[in-house]
């Protein structure tokens, strides 16, 4: 379906019309499910109100206690969905994944520096897909992500700027393998002759282009259309995808997808239904049914017709209510939710004897306790379905190694969402800036543009040990005579992991460590394996003296810790060798020649 073929005119027409008329949508063949999907997540996700949940009244619940439960909602489940998100980013920890970049282009440190430090609002793309993102990918799988131009430039040397927007499910109503029609909003307004007229606004995304438009129905059925905004970019793909979650396949052919926090819905529901509850308990509790003892009405009509159960009946026959006490046939109406007793069943003994003539009906408290604690088992419940429950259940005494093995299901989670997050969202993401911003570039200098794109790589572990547990870990493992090259790696692990908010810091120790030729090596070891020729001369000097010669060497070249490795290793030999050299023994030319002539006299003595 391609924007300006008769075809789509007519399913636009057909859109159009039928959302006019409530329960008739007509949109793609899954829009119904996936809206309703969307709807549920948000309860939790976003805190909106669950109308359809609270709506159903309580047995025997009085119509203004309904109403107060409405009125006084508050998304009590939002928390633990907030400290599930809050784990699941997780994933954005910088030691956890990385972006590598393979070149050093202008074009690429163009990307680079575009999406990394000054993308708009957020700075990067990656605090975006964070902060935003990610929430709406678990509360929307089925919401897409789309990137278009901030604005279109005016001239052919501006630097186009990109950006990514989301989309909700509710929005998307149209799609197939050709083309995303986006539904934005609607504006009423009227016409000259004062007829209402309802603008649709969309925007509509192609292989080939992007239009913004807007389109209104006339009282014939006929379809007006404006364009607002149009950018062709040719790219024989589309530059938008769904958020995605958990595949869910249909029995007409379509997948469509579930939130990976949809296990928990079922029981964070329940959650806010026994929440609700027990605000209507509370109420009755605040609010308990009071009893007082009545006598009966004994007002007099026109001082001859006397009030008969809140009847009074003239001389013509006539029936008319009681004035006095409206029909009721007491004294006394009391007030909102009182329960009479006529003293005449008092003292027939249809009530309990020594009741006080006004009093409250007590109202037991047991079932609330067992509400109340039912509410909170099913946040818990929630949280243990999508294998966010670990941090409430581990104390902090337990060793590294005992969570590990407990948060194995959490990992697996985390895992999947990962896959999306890099694989999916932030490869697309790169991809299509990239197109956007070199892609006329790359064609008119017969370059790929894919060398601009850099390496990302997803995060596989997510085991993130404290100082004191990864120390008690290389403790063990030197004891125990690991190999020195593995202990190495487990300092570097621990100074990557330790020294994070001091990068210079960072990279120094770093060095210290991977420049060493013989790591843990002790002095005793250095002097056995020089004896045998094991190990060389230049190793030992830089052992040694590696803190002074990297400060040497980072005196000398600043971007000396940005150096490939093999550069940084000559520098260190270089210096050793100079060391080596500097420290040869001499022997002064005055004592060799003295020597000499010793040797002279005395070979001529012998010989006489």
């Amino acid at each position: 379906m391609i924007y300006g073929e008769e075809d789509f005119d007519k399913e636009l027409i057909r859109m159009i019309k039928t959302s006019h008329e409530e329960g008739k949508e007509y949109r793609h063949s899954c829009y119904r499910e996936c809206v309703e999907h969307a709807e549920e997540m948000s309860w939790h996700l976003y805190g909106v109100t669950p109308a359809e949940l609270l709506q159903r009244a309580r047995p025997r619940e009085d119509p203004e206690v309904t109403q107060y439960r409405l009125d006084n909602y508050e998304p009590t489940t939002k928390s633990a969905a907030d400290k599930a998100i809050n784990i699941v980013s997780k994933i954005f920890n910088p030691q956890l994944y990385s972006i590598r970049w393979k070149t050093e282009s202008e074009s690429g440190s163009k990307l680079k520096s575009y999406t990394l430090e000054y993308y708009p609002d957020y700075n990067s793309i990656v605090n975006f897909t964070k902060d935003v993102l990610l929430r709406k990918m678990l509360a929307d799988p089925n919401g897409v992500a789309a990137v278009k131009l901030k604005t279109i430039p005016d001239q052919s040397n501006e630097l186009p700027e990109p950006v990514l927007c989301l989309y909700g499910s509710a929005n998307i109503w149209n799609f197939d393998d050709d083309h995303y029609l986006i539904f934005i909003e609607k504006e009423e307004i009227r016409s000259k002759n004062g007829n209402p007229i309802t603008w649709y606004y969309f925007e509509y995304y192609d292989k080939s282009e992007y239009i913004c438009f807007r389109a209104y129905l006339t009282s014939t059925n006929r379809l007006i259309v404006e364009i607002e905004e149009r950018y062709p970019y040719n790219f024989d793909e589309i530059p938008v995808w769904r958020l995605q979650g958990v595949p869910e396949a249909k029995d007409n052919g379509h997948v469509i997808y579930k939130s990976f926090f949809n296990s928990a819905v079922p029981y964070w529901n329940y959650a806010i239904i026994h929440e609700s509850d027990l605000i209507g308990a509370y109420i009755n509790h605040i609010h308990p049914i009071m009893y007082e003892i009545i006598e009966n009405c004994n007002y007099v009509h026109a001082n001859r017709f006397p009030c008969k159960r809140g009847v009074i009946t003239t001389e013509t026959g006539d029936k008319i209510t009681c004035p006095e006490c409206s029909g009721t046939g007491s004294r006394s109406l009391g007030p909102y939710g009182v329960k009479r007793i006529s003293k005449e069943k008092l003292l027939e003994g249809e009530t309990p004897s020594g009741m006080l003539p006004i009093g409250y009906v007590p109202v037991p408290t047991e079932a609330t306790a067992m509400l109340e604690q039912r509410s909170d088992n099913m946040r818990r419940m929630g949280m243990w379905a999508i294998n966010m429950d670990i941090e409430d259940e581990i104390g902090e005494n337990q060793s590294g190694v005992a969570k590990v093995i407990d948060r194995a299901a959490q990992y697996d989670t985390l895992y999947n969402i990962g896959s999306v997050v890099f694989d999916v969202h932030l490869q697309n993401t790169y991809h299509f800036f990239n197109k956007f911003m070199f892609g006329v570039e790359s064609k008119s200098t017969g370059q790929k543009e894919e060398a601009n794109l850099p390496e990302i790589n997803k995060p596989t572990k997510f085991d993130i040990g404290t100082t004191a547990e990864m120390l008690e870990t290389f403790k063990l493992a030197k004891e125990s005579g690991a190999d020195p090259n593995y202990l190495q790696i487990k300092q570097q692990e621990m100074v990557t992991r330790d020294l994070t908010t001091n990068p210079d810091l960072k990279k120094f120790a770093f060095l210290l460590l991977d420049l060493d030729p013989l790591p843990g090596m002790s002095p005793a070891d250095v002097s056995l394996n020089l004896s045998k020729l094991i190990i060389r001369q230049v190793d030992a000097v830089i052992h040694f003296n590696l803190k002074r010669f990297l400060e040497k060497a980072i005196e000398e070249n600043k971007n000396f810790t940005d150096l490939p490795r093999k550069e940084q290793v000559e520098t260190l030999e270089k210096y050793s060798e100079e060391m080596i050299e500097a420290n040869k023994p001499k022997i002064d030319p005055n004592i060799l020649a003295y020597a000499q002539e010793q040797k002279k006299k005395a070979a001529q003595g012998a010989f006489a």
